[in-house]
């Protein structure tokens, strides 16, 4: 593993996988934080500053981010609304996708998630698919993971 629970090798990270989701939003914490004291930007997310703090700092020193589990929820909120007001959006990066796939999903019972997201992708999959017009590169990262996580041994 390389930064934060991202792959070092030709294998993209999981952009499903919470670890990966919360490395992306850490990423993103810590340029934030470069430009606003830690007390606007806990105010932003809605959490603690020790957590935002904690999140930037782990990220800043190339170590495992943190799970934050009881904060995931806020936090992915704040950043795909960070995402939307940047140029570009979230129409490219894989990671940025599973995390508004899992947040569309986000009603359901954790346990059918899994395969709501293959159905999610296989919907996409077909759209594409009619139009003949290639899949987006998220989409099959997406699609891939969902594989690899069926995998014996994944």
């Amino acid at each position: 593993m390389g930064h934060n629970g991202h792959k070092t090798d030709a294998q993209a990270p999981n952009p499903l996988s919470e670890r990966v989701q919360a490395a992306q939003i850490a990423a993103l914490l810590a340029e934030r934080r470069r430009r606003m004291s830690l007390r606007d930007l806990a105010d932003e997310v809605g959490i603690s500053k020790s957590a935002v703090d904690t999140m930037v700092k782990a990220w800043e020193a190339v170590r495992e981010v943190p799970q934050p589990r009881s904060n995931l929820p806020k936090l992915k909120v704040w950043y795909l609304r960070q995402k939307q007001e940047e140029p570009g959006g979230l129409h490219d990066d894989p990671i940025d996708m599973g995390i508004l796939a899992l947040e569309m999903l986000a009603g359901l019972p954790a346990a059918e998630q899994h395969d709501a997201a293959r159905e999610l992708v296989e919907a996409m999959k077909g759209i594409y698919e009619r139009r003949k017009r290639p899949l987006p590169v998220w989409a099959v990262r997406l699609a891939e993971s969902l594989d690899e996580e069926d995998r014996p041994g994944s």
